[in-house]
């Protein structure tokens, strides 16, 4: 660090023993020293970072995609650029913008109108086999099953019963990124696949036919490998961030009835409320890389160009500096929507009008149940990787 001054901690971003305290350990970084050096590995081969956690200073870094690029990896633990690179979200501009532009209409609030009743059928769907077997786990029957219905059926076109090996290969790259050059080629080949598929036929009019097609015209170059690499990340963004969110609020709804009789009276605007308080009390994803592009002063500590950055989300959005009472669940909160689970800035998630549908239905859903409760004495456990989410939620359920 060439002599200067910092305080250096000790944080592992996929080690196993954070996962269930997360919220302690970056509560006690953030009052501490809000702009830590850590120790961590963030590549197979590099270790060092800098871990940001104080609400102004996450907001701005991810505001600043000049100083704080994500082209150079945007994952705690980074893979090989060069064997996959998730785009669009490990680029900047100008080439970011273009490819946004290009995804954006799939993902409005008005196109997405369209897809609200087929989302609800699936969420009655999967709460009626909970149902039917009364005790059921909450996370393996509903929380990782709803988000890829969601995506496959209604944005792919495909099959989910047929592809069940695609969540569990996302969730090992997610989850033991050391094992990406095994796995990465198997899921890349099934997109490429996905991709030729609507090439043969002429489609253009859905998601992966309009990626299929692009990157042919002046305003936008494109590789079939970057378009696969696009198609990727349309599933792991489409379906893993939500599946944690949801199994976040499953466990929550599952241990206050009193909050769940409170949100079935909740009008429109009070449940987007809840759905933002949720969001920012559980953040399924705790971090986001970044990597300096030119020297940066935070915090009072001076970072160099070059190095590696850590965004922590889930810190932010519990500094009380920016919400009262933060490690309160407040449904009522005034201003739950300025939570950082999202991201913020250029890079914000694509797919948050989706996943806010996907969370409100299931609220909505789970709210009108007479009976959604965790056994007593039941602890949860979560998981470790680039989402953070309950590994199970065993609920009883009674309509």
């Amino acid at each position: 660090m060439g002599g200067r001054e910092h305080v250096t901690e000790e944080f592992e971003p996929l080690d196993p023993g954070l996962a269930n305290t997360y919220w302690a350990r970056s509560n006690e970084i953030r009052q501490r020293c809000p702009v830590a050096w850590s120790t961590g590995h963030w590549s197979e081969t590099d270790t060092g970072f800098w871990l940001l956690s104080r609400y102004d200073d996450v907001n701005a870094a991810a505001q600043s995609w000049e100083r704080f690029t994500s082209a150079l990896g945007a994952v705690p633990v980074q893979y090989d650029l060069e064997l996959l690179r998730l785009i669009p979200l490990e680029t900047d501009p100008p080439a970011h913008r273009t490819i946004r532009r290009l995804l954006n209409p799939f993902f409005t609030p008005e196109a997405l109108k369209a897809h609200e009743p087929a989302v609800r059928g699936l969420v009655v769907e999967l709460i009626e086999r909970c149902l039917a077997e009364g005790t059921t786990d909450f996370v393996s029957r509903f929380a990782t099953v709803l988000p890829p219905r969601v995506f496959f059926e209604l944005f792919f076109g495909e099959d989910p019963a047929q592809i069940a090996w695609v969540y569990e290969a996302i969730d090992t790259m997610q989850t033991k990124p050391e094992l990406a050059a095994d796995m990465a080629p198997k899921i890349l080949g099934w997109c490429a696949s996905l991709l030729e598929n609507r090439r043969a036929e002429g489609r253009r009019d859905d998601l992966v036919g309009t990626i299929a097609h692009a990157g042919h015209d002046e305003d936008l170059t494109l590789s079939e490998k970057q378009r696969i690499e696009i198609t990727y990340l349309m599933v792991v963004a489409g379906i893993d961030t939500t599946a944690s969110a949801l199994g976040n609020i499953g466990y929550h709804l599952a241990t206050d009835p009193a909050l769940r009789a409170r949100l079935r009276e909740a009008d429109a605007a009070q449940l987007d409320r809840a759905v933002d308080e949720f969001l920012r009390f559980e953040s399924p994803v705790p971090l986001a890389g970044r990597t300096l592009t030119e020297d940066v002063e935070m915090g009072g500590c001076p970072m160099r160009a070059g190095e590696r950055v850590m965004l922590n989300w889930l810190a932010a959005n519990r500094d009380p500096a920016a919400f009262t009472d933060p490690d309160e669940l407040d449904v009522t909160r005034d201003n739950a929507g300025k939570h950082l689970a999202f991201g913020a800035g250029l890079h914000r998630c694509l797919g948050s009008h989706l996943a806010r549908r996907e969370i409100r239905i299931t609220i909505e859903e789970l709210c009108r149940l007479t009976t959604f409760e965790l056994p007593p004495a039941t602890e949860v456990q979560y998981r470790s990787g680039f989402t953070r989410g309950p590994l199970a939620v065993p609920v009883r359920c009674a309509r």
